[in-house]
């Protein structure tokens, strides 16, 4: 119980609300993210589904509290269509979006029995009453200011996640943005460049030397990355044009050149490569690179999906996330010292 009053702790609440500790049923969230953590441990999930488990789980017990207020204290009843319409505006899409992944991700037979599960959990944590109105009326603000998603929290981030999973360019479109900026980076020092990434994305150290930093989506639990990378050019490469053929010499030998295309980044000359890279010849990985050179350097923004296994098709996902690739692409801010 204890880790999930400390995902409260930014909530402003009474004294006497924090002394209840939140007696209505509120603690089955608790117990539905414990129940929901063990069964998706237990059939090896990647670490996206599990998210997906857990957020899933505290959506469905957040409906089901609010439905057990509503059928017993009718005098409430206009602020539980309130705060359920709050709800469904918030985080309907998200929920939605659960769905449809868990379908995909665990089959029909097995999500049925997740979501059989999960309601029967429910069920056993609302079956007692809830002793007072005014435990009620205190969950009732409680999801009143839980309607504010995109804390600095793993489950709000989580929530904005699959919130944007059908359109994942949307949540930069939609204001969710965190600036990352290369000043003062010793694998940039000669030039500054200001990249827009999704607020729910983790932004994550790089272990390469040409790569400045990376950023991956579902907070750190999906196959989709944008890194930026710098790269010093031999002498030979300073003066060639960037175009299809310098970027078909200076790829890796297992990797396919797919297609290009000439852009403008920031109102510098670029190049868009599609590339899918095989690795150890069992897996692979497909990116989008938008290239650029400044100061001398070749910079390379790198959208990518993967690494899979290497019979998947990637190109219907590489298409769902190249919004996204391109609207960072055509929105970063580049300059030189």
């Amino acid at each position: 119980m204890i880790a999930y009053f400390k995902h409260l702790q930014y909530i402003p609440c009474s004294s006497n609300f924090e002394k209840m500790k939140l007696k209505i049923k509120i603690a089955l969230l608790f117990f539905t993210l414990v129940f929901s953590l063990g069964y998706a441990q237990t059939r090896d999930h990647s670490a996206k589904t599990v998210l997906a488990i857990e957020t899933y789980a505290f959506l469905k017990g957040q409906d089901a509290a609010l439905k057990a207020v509503a059928s017993q204290f009718p005098a409430l009843r206009s602020q539980t269509e309130a705060a359920d319409k709050k709800l469904e505006d918030s985080f309907g899409r998200a929920e939605s979006n659960i769905r449809h992944y868990l379908r995909d991700e665990l089959g029909a037979a097995h999500y049925r029995i997740l979501e059989r599960r999960l309601d029967s959990l429910l069920h056993l944590e609302l079956k007692n009453p809830i002793a007072q109105q005014k435990q009620a009326e205190d969950f009732l603000k409680l999801l009143h200011q839980r309607t504010y998603f995109l804390q600095d929290t793993v489950l709000d981030k989580a929530i904005a996640s699959f919130t944007y999973h059908d359109a994942p360019h949307e949540e930069i479109i939609d204001g969710h943005v965190q600036i990352f900026n290369t000043d003062g980076h010793p694998k940039a020092e000669d030039a500054a460049v200001k990249i827009p990434i999704p607020k729910s994305w983790l932004v994550q150290e790089a272990q390469m030397p040409q790569t400045i930093k990376q950023f991956t989506s579902f907070h750190g639990k999906g196959l989709e990355k944008i890194i930026l990378m710098s790269f010093e050019l031999p002498s030979e490469y300073k003066n060639i044009p960037l175009d299809k053929n310098l970027i078909a010499e200076i790829i890796s030998p297992q990797a396919a050149l797919l297609r290009t295309e000439a852009l403008q980044m920031d109102g510098r000359p670029a190049m868009m490569a599609e590339i899918e890279e095989n690795i150890n010849g069992s897996m692979k990985i497909r990116m989008l690179q938008f290239m650029f050179m400044l100061d001398g350097r070749l910079y390379c923004l790198q959208g990518s999906i993967g690494p899979v296994d290497e019979a998947r098709n990637l190109g219907p996902h590489l298409k769902k996330y190249e919004p996204l690739f391109r609207l960072v692409a055509s929105t970063t801010d580049m300059d030189t010292y």
